[in-house]
């Protein structure tokens, strides 16, 4: 039994002033009882603890949440696993009330059979219905059931000072779910705010996380609806940690300001951010390829690294921005996504080249350094002086004098199936120099196949490529591997699939 503190108690009062309605909370039962205890019918004659009164009241009052026997609550009590599936299903509305599994079935085994269902769960005997719950099972099981990151839910779990290695309180999950409530998805969430943080990202928060489905860029671009020349370039992406504050890449802002129409239903005026985001330099990767260098100690952090859809693929360069974009309590101006984006490269007594963002290459390894092309064919050229410019950002240091790059080396080929083959190059490139790239596979057989680097595939020097255009690998054959472009050489390297 754990004693709450008074931080516990300040975070519950002010989630639930916070809070509007209830959260849906299950019937509480004893781990070891046959079925569900009565439910509380007089909340009178129930002793709360202080900490989570506020919570477990509501969800008395929501005729969701049961004591024991007696109908005492017991908020100080451990939590069980199958308590905890039961809690989660309810509160967070991914299941109602299972249906029965029959006689002879005990009281959870329908939640179990639920959670397994809707993906909570890998299988049954994931989780020992008996035991006590834990804070990673807690935080696994409600980001599955929001289709959330878990490292935002382990951010609201340390909001509230829960952390515990000996189990859980039932007052404590009760808390986590009534706050984890605000995480539940809609399709019909409106917007409450609209605020341009600079000339290529829009935050907008809404009342509710958006459904899946409205998150697509295809759905996004029907949904929000601009006037004069603004529009999406991607998807919105949910901020980590946050309920339903979304990181909304847009067109350049070149108008004071805009009309923003959401669904057809809500109508916004947005005053213009012309701010420039403030990069540190520019410098040479390939002889065709250059990238534009930032850093988190400026003030500059790319949004690969602070949006939910990503965090737990970033490991330790994942962070949590709070509510005014600040880190450790440092303002951050942050890069939002920068497909299709463009800018201009300028030589020395020269015209001016458009140069291409290289998709995927914006947040990498850790690092904040997008890669941006020449048009297929062209190279920078050794000893000149170039200048990178754009109308979303500027440089420090905007200048740089091109140098002989020497191509990759590609030192072997593996074919993984008929549609797939590993490529080595003799050293690790550091980054996602692979973007973009083709190779040819000639085959002994005159059949020729061409073959695209998936992206963000790359494990040290080697890289996933995929056969196009609905080609395949013929078994026993072998194909020599060439690089189409100048961004490689081959050693004479060929691939075989075996029969």
């Amino acid at each position: 039994m754990k004693n709450a503190t008074n931080q516990k108690a300040i975070a519950i009062a002010l989630i639930s002033a916070l809070l509007g309605g209830g959260s849906l909370l299950p019937v509480q039962a004893s781990a070891n009882s046959a079925a569900p205890a009565p439910l509380v019918q007089n909340l009178n004659n129930v002793k709360l603890d202080a900490a989570y009164s506020d919570a477990i009241e509501r969800l008395i009052e929501k005729g969701v949440l049961q004591g024991y026997g007696n109908g005492d609550i017991r908020p100080n009590n451990n939590v069980s696993n199958a308590e905890l599936i039961k809690m989660v299903l309810l509160a967070l509305e991914v299941e109602a009330e299972p249906a029965s599994q029959g006689s002879g079935a005990r009281w959870y085994d329908a939640y179990i059979a639920s959670a397994v269902e809707h993906g909570l769960l890998a299988g049954a005997d994931e989780l020992v219905p008996n035991d006590s719950a834990t804070t990673s099972s807690l935080t696994g099981l409600i980001a599955k059931a929001l289709q959330r990151d878990a490292k935002s839910v382990a951010y609201w779990m340390e909001q509230l000072s829960i952390n515990s290695a000996d189990g859980l309180t039932r007052g404590e999950t009760a808390a986590l779910l009534v706050s984890a409530e605000q995480g539940i998805r809609s399709a019909d969430a409106e917007i409450v705010s609209v605020k341009a943080l600079n000339r290529i990202t829009l935050e907008v928060t809404f009342d509710a996380p958006l459904a899946l489905e409205d998150e697509t860029t295809a759905a996004a671009s029907e949904n929000f609806k601009f006037d004069g020349d603004l529009g999406l370039v991607n998807q919105p992406r949910l901020k980590t940690g946050s309920f339903a504050t979304y990181i909304v890449p847009v067109k350049t802002m070149t108008e004071d300001s805009y009309s923003l129409s959401y669904k057809g239903k809500q109508s916004f005026e947005i005053d213009s951010n012309h701010d420039l985001l403030v990069l540190n330099n520019v410098r040479q990767v390939t002889a065709d390829t250059i990238e534009a260098v930032s850093s988190r100690e400026d003030g500059i952090i790319d949004y690969g690294y602070m949006i939910s859809a990503y965090a737990g693929g970033r490991g330790a360069n994942a962070v949590i921005l709070d509510e005014e974009n600040r880190l450790n309590g440092k303002p951050m101006s942050i890069i939002s996504s920068l497909a299709t984006r463009k800018a201009t490269l300028t030589p020395e007594a020269g015209e001016p080249i458009e140069v291409s963002y290289v998709g995927f290459t914006q947040s990498t390894d850790g690092k904040q350094e997008p890669k941006f092309r020449l048009p297929q064919g062209q190279t920078l050229k050794s000893g000149v002086r170039y200048t990178l410019t754009s109308d979303w950002f500027e440089l420090k240091e905007n200048e740089f004098v091109a140098s002989e790059f020497q191509p990759l080396t590609i030192a072997s080929a593996e074919a993984q199936d008929e549609k797939t083959l590993l490529v080595t190059l003799s050293e690790d490139p550091g980054d996602e120099l692979f973007a973009y790239r083709s190779v040819q596979l000639k085959g002994a057989d005159g059949s020729v196949l061409s073959a695209q680097y998936k992206v963000q595939t790359r494990k040290g020097a080697t890289g996933t490529f995929e056969i196009q255009n609905d080609g395949k690998l013929t078994a026993g054959v072998a194909y020599e591997v060439v690089p189409v472009g100048s961004w490689s050489v081959s050693e004479q390297v060929t691939v075989t699939l075996d029969n």
